[in-house]
């Protein structure tokens, strides 16, 4: 009896040391846990932080060739077969209703089949090249953003009406609430209900992410082709990187 009474405190003790440990085993996978989160957090920051200085450079260094070109040519045919069409800007700027304008989808349509196009011959890929370089590629990029976001809404408001058909009464409601709005919209992009307005919207940003992904693959191999070369005022997107 006095053996086992001796015994008891020295089992309890054991207990609470193996909990102890337990317990800090367990807080050690969750400090290590915490800390890769966090060194993760920090390597994606940093990646994110790189990739929009190198996005600036490229952006800066593309201008400034851009302008010592245009410089030295003189030339006002060059400049105005840069500058960007007025369709491009409304577009960019988040007037996708002027897609119901014939000229415009054409406009997006044929530019997009360009920038697709396999080049058949050297002077194809020349062509090709000249065209895409004289491209404003924010530009484009801006729109395809602007037109897939617009295509979602539309899709959103399909969705609605396909929900209302069924006898959802919320979704009648919402559909009721912007009918005035929703059928102008509509007669502008000229397009009987919002599930063709979502694939002509969806065909357009297709079309513009297209075109500006052709164009910047452009912008990259004529920047690693003048690797080295500083244009006046500036200066290229290695050296930029190098500094």
């Amino acid at each position: 009896m006095d053996m086992a009474a001796s015994l008891q405190p020295s089992a309890v003790q054991q207990w609470m040391n193996n909990l102890a440990a337990h317990e800090n085993a367990l807080l050690a996978q969750r400090v290590a846990a915490a800390e890769a989160k966090a060194a993760a957090a920090e390597l994606l920051k940093d990646q994110v932080v790189e990739a929009e200085a190198r996005a600036a450079a490229a952006e800066a260094w593309a201008a400034a060739v851009a302008e010592e070109r245009e410089t030295e040519k003189g030339a006002e045919g060059d400049a105005a077969e840069g500058a960007a069409p007025s369709w491009l800007a409304r577009l960019a700027g988040g007037e996708v209703d002027s897609l119901g304008e014939v000229e415009v989808v054409s406009a997006v349509s044929e530019a997009a089949m360009t920038a697709r196009a396999p080049a058949e011959s050297l002077d194809d890929v020349a062509a090709k090249q000249r065209w895409l370089k004289s491209l404003d590629v924010p530009m484009w990029g801006r729109a395809a953003v602007a037109l897939s976001e617009a295509a979602s809404d539309a899709a959103g408001m399909a969705a609605l009406s396909a929900q209302c058909d069924s006898g959802d009464d919320v979704s009648c409601r919402i559909l009721s609430e912007q009918e005035e709005d929703s059928q102008a919209r509509l007669e502008r992009l000229n397009v009987p209900n919002w599930g063709a307005a979502a694939a002509v919207l969806s065909v357009a940003a297709s079309d513009a992410a297209a075109v500006s992904h052709a164009a910047l693959e452009a912008l990259e191999a004529f920047g690693f082709n003048l690797k080295g070369y500083r244009p006046k005022g500036g200066a290229s997107p290695e050296a930029e990187e190098e500094e």
